[in-house]
């Protein structure tokens, strides 16, 4: 019988800060790919901070092995 549990896959995180035209402002993305560089998962949205853009990734599985 096959495990309920999900597949978790070796990921590649890379978080990047990005300046707003507007106001000049850093805004944070992650994104997670594939051993073989593919994107397999990305932020919804940008983050005001570095801390809130990482606890954003720990939801989605950044920092499980």
């Amino acid at each position: 019988m096959a495990p309920n549990d999900r597949i978790n896959l070796p990921f590649r995180w890379s978080f990047v800060p990005a300046q707003d035209p507007k106001d000049g402002s850093i805004r944070w993305t992650w994104h997670a790919y594939t051993q073989g560089g593919k994107l397999a998962m990305q932020s919804d949205r940008a983050f005001d901070s570095f801390t809130d853009c990482m606890n954003d990734a720990k939801t989605r599985g950044y920092g499980q092995h």
